[in-house]
């Protein structure tokens, strides 16, 4: 099996980690609310139809998955995985379904608590908590492939990952959260679903096969360019398939009355030809302030066979009409209805394929391995490992109504979930016979998460002061379009020679300025040329701001769109101006005053909480608490993926541009990142919330049990206490820190057992 192995340099490393056995074994923090801001001055949330009247039966459900798995267990003659014990359990379900380790205060809470039930009654509090919606934001941020970088995509990406991310917390059924993707139209402030068709833009096609492999497990690429080699499908299915789907248009923004004010330019026969190009280029520097804010429409447009198809039941280049892969094919229907048709037959109870395919996909998300173990790669001849549980899982997903969470809660309150991992990567070819899950290093996600509770008192809190910035640019967008969709022609195209005046005296300026650097440059006074240049870099800000003051600042007041609500954290809200940006999009000194502020009170409260009185330590709390907001936050909560080089990436995070493509393997960037970067730093700073922990404990034991279940959730053993206590004298305080680098880089930290 893989096994990550981190080289030691702190004088206690080896010998702790040579002593942590590899596979052995809350309070909650308020989180302050931050809700979008928008135009209408109400956050837009996701509808979740009416629950079924059919209800899962848990606890027969789960016992029903162990009675089947120990039927084969009996034929196959193994012997199931030995039942886990509380704190090994503790610390699977949190990385299972929240995607980080417990605190120490929720370790505590848990394992001092009392009662048969209290597993289950975890496994209730956790899927019901903010924590899922993070992790499973993760999941889905793989699948859809979240990509903020992705061209066009930097302003829809954000609300399609708020629309997934409010689908998981309110608990919308898998069918209509696949439907309504499907279905999306409209623009992401409105739908943050149209993210799903903004993704692949101009790629109707390629859409197309990632929506049959990803909600259907089916591979249909080859067939794109002729019929499948290793399965039935032909390349008539795959354009049959393409069509539903074909017409669905992602297109640029609306300019409203500027597009046709521009077209009134362009064939004004009286109008000279430099001013028709200098009103055309002042239109289109009005145009920039709204671009990439994508609309999502339906088209009657189908799909052509290519030129040089060879098959005889059509000729080259000829259109094609939907169909299905299988099952009937709908009668002809109106272009309008096709998504609609596509959408109702792809998340149909009678779709196996559907059922199958999310399914196998939980399971394999909370167990390690699938039924079948490749999740999208179903063909004609695929078989489960054990046909009968597949075919429960189906059952109990479709009785469920397709809740997810529903579903979630029955595998893990089984006998199998909570049974020892199995440390023997399955032999490929070979049944798994799920004696137990599999053994898995956490993946990148649940690294970083883990390491952001350990500094974090509150690793749930949203990145707010970001998403308020872009809420409120994307509220700044939403007004300046509707402006441009009620201005005037006439008073545009008067902007618009007021602008191309602007235009050309910042051309003069620039050029006047770049002959003094030629000048600044000849006579080696470097610090001139830095600030020449500076000033050319800052020409395209004044145009930029000059633009929103002279045609969009008045429409504004003109069409009444002049503020906007901003929720602030712990509560209450502020009006202030959607154009509360500076030239250049970010948020000016009066926002960044406003988020300030509701940052030091929220930092303040936290304060009086923990008793903190001497203004020193408040102090230093507030500098540390201020820093791991903005950087200690949960990965569904940073950039979509990570810049290259962050710790998540090292790690393994998906770069996003292809399906599921995250990796656990261990590398040397990897070891060097835990070695020589910031993160141990900010573990063992005395204001993280493990450290504050460890102050709070009054004896050398009492510390080291707190480092233990904050990092692996047990308790050390005697061997591993007294070894410890004996180097005491020598290291001081300098133990714990020595104990906190040896527990997270042995292996024990590292994997979900």
């Amino acid at each position: 099996m893989k096994r990550y192995i981190i080289p030691s340099v702190y004088f206690l490393s080896g010998c702790i980690s040579s002593l942590v056995s590899f596979g052995v074994a809350s309070e909650k923090s308020p989180i302050p609310v931050v809700e979008s801001v928008h135009l209408t001055k109400v956050q837009k949330s996701v509808s979740i139809k009416p629950a079924p009247k059919a209800v899962v039966n848990r606890l027969s459900s789960s016992k029903r998955i162990d009675a089947i798995l120990a039927s084969s267990w009996k034929e196959a003659g193994v012997k199931p995985n030995a039942p886990i014990s509380d704190d090994v359990f503790l610390r699977r379900v949190y990385l299972d379904v929240v995607g980080r380790i417990p605190t120490y205060k929720e370790a505590i809470r848990f394992m001092d608590s009392k009662g048969s039930g209290k597993r289950a009654a975890l496994i209730d509090e956790l899927l019901a908590s903010e924590g899922y919606v993070n992790h499973f934001h993760n999941l889905w941020a793989d699948i859809l492939r979240f990509n903020a970088r992705a061209a066009a995509n930097q302003n829809i990406t954000p609300f399609y990952a708020e629309w997934v991310r409010e689908a998981l917390r309110k608990n919308m059924p898998y069918d209509q959260f696949v439907r309504e993707l499907i279905t999306a139209q409209g623009q992401a402030w409105d739908n943050g679903a149209v993210g799903y068709y903004t993704r692949d833009r101009g790629m109707p096609l390629d859409h197309m096969a990632n929506t049959v492999r990803i909600f259907l497990g089916t591979r249909l690429e080859c067939a794109q360019c002729h019929d499948h080699p290793f399965d039935d499908w032909s390349q008539m299915d795959f354009f049959h398939m393409a069509a539903f789907t074909y017409g669905v248009n992602p297109s640029g923004s609306n300019y409203g009355m500027l597009s046709t004010a521009q077209r009134s330019v362009r064939e004004a026969k009286d109008m000279p030809e430099q001013k028709r190009k200098d009103l055309g280029a002042a239109m289109t520097e009005i145009t920039r302030a709204v671009r990439n804010n994508y609309s999502v429409s339906h088209r009657s447009s189908l799909p052509k066979l290519p030129h040089d198809y060879r098959y005889d039941d059509a000729k080259p280049s000829s259109l094609v009409q939907p169909g299905t892969m299988f099952g009937a094919d709908p009668d002809e229907i109106p272009w309008e209805q096709r998504v609609g048709v596509y959408a109702d037959w792809m998340t149909s109870k009678e779709n196996s394929l559907f059922t199958k395919t999310i399914s196998n996909r939980l399971w394999q998300k909370v167990m390690g391995i699938g039924l079948f173990p490749a999740v999208d790669q179903f063909t004609a001849y695929s078989e489960a490992s054990h046909p009968e549980l597949m075919a429960f899982l189906e059952e109990q997903m479709i009785e469920s109504g397709y809740d997810m969470k529903a579903f979630l809660r029955v595998i893990l309150n089984s006998q199998v979930y909570q049974r020892e991992a199995t440390v023997v990567d399955p032999v490929p070819g070979e049944i798994y016979q799920f004696a137990g899950p599999t053994l898995r290093r956490m993946t990148a996600e649940q690294i970083w998460d883990s390491i952001v509770a350990l500094v974090n008192p509150t690793p749930e809190l949203e990145n707010w002061k970001r998403d308020q910035l872009f809420h409120l640019r994307m509220a700044e967008q939403e007004a300046m379009q509707k402006v441009l969709g009620e201005y005037d022609e006439k008073d545009l195209v008067k902007a618009a020679g007021s602008i191309a005046k602007l235009q050309k005296e910042l051309k003069a300026e620039e050029e006047a300025l770049r002959l003094q650097i030629v000048a600044a440059q000849k006579a080696s006074d470097k610090k001139k040329v830095s600030e020449l240049s500076r000033e050319v870099s800052q020409m395209r800000t004044r145009l930029r701001t000059k633009v929103v003051e002279m045609v969009f600042h008045p429409g504004m007041k003109k069409s009444g769109v002049e503020t906007v609500a901003m929720a602030l954290p712990g509560g209450g809200a502020v009006e202030v101006s959607p154009m509360m940006m500076d030239g250049s999009g970010t948020n000016s000194a009066e926002l960044r005053k406003l988020q300030d502020e509701a940052e030091k009170l929220m930092v303040e409260k936290e304060m009086d909480q923990l008793g903190m009185s001497d203004s020193k330590a408040r102090s230093q709390y507030l500098s540390f608490r201020r820093s791991s907001m903005k950087s200690m936050i949960r990965a569904a909560h940073l950039e979509s993926p990570a810049p290259p080089g962050h710790f998540l990436r090292e790690f393994g995070q998906s770069d996003r541009d292809t399906i599921e493509n995250a990796n656990d393997e261990a590398s040397v960037p990897q070891a060097l990142a835990l070695l020589n970067g910031t993160t141990f730093s900010q573990i063992s700073n005395q204001q993280s919330e493990l450290y504050r922990n460890v102050a709070e404990a009054q004896t050398p034991e009492s510390k080291i049990d707190t480092l233990f279940l904050s990092l692996l959730t047990r308790k050390p053993t005697n061997r591993e206490k007294q070894l410890l206590l004996s180097h005491i004298e020598e290291r001081g305080g300098s133990l714990y820190q020595d104990t906190t680098f040896a527990l997270l880089n042995g292996q024990e930290f590292w994997f979900v057992q």
